[in-house]
C-alpha cells in the first residue's frame, strides 16, 4: 500500500515499486491476449501438458490486475491533484 506524505508525494521506493507494476501490467496484457487468442481445446490441450497452466495463468493476471488497478489509482490521483492547484497556468 502506498503512503503519501502530508504534501501527498510518494517516495522514490514507491514509485519504484509502481514502475515494476506498470512491466508487471505488460506482462499480464500479453498473458490475457494469449489466452484470450486460444481456442478453448488449445488451452485444454495446454493443461494436458502443463498441470499448472491454469493457476498461474490465473494468479499472473491477478497480480497483473492488481498492479494495473495501483498503478490506475496514482494516475488519478496525480490528475486531481493537478486539476486541483490553482492560481497555476
Amino acid at each position: 500500500m502506498m503512503q503519501y506524505t502530508k504534501a501527498g508525494v510518494i517516495t522514490e521506493q514507491e514509485a519504484r515499486q509502481l514502475e515494476q507494476g506498470l512491466e508487471d501490467t505488460r506482462s499480464g496484457r500479453l498473458g490475457a491476449f494469449t489466452v484470450m487468442m486460444q481456442a478453448e481445446s488449445d488451452i485444454q490441450e495446454e493443461m494436458k501438458h502443463d498441470p499448472l497452466y491454469k493457476s498461474d495463468s490465473l494468479a499472473e493476471l491477478r497480480e497483473a490486475l492488481e498492479a494495473h488497478r495501483r498503478v490506475t489509482d496514482l494516475m488519478e490521483t496525480a490528475v486531481n491533484r493537478l486539476e486541483g492547484m490553482r492560481g497555476y497556468g
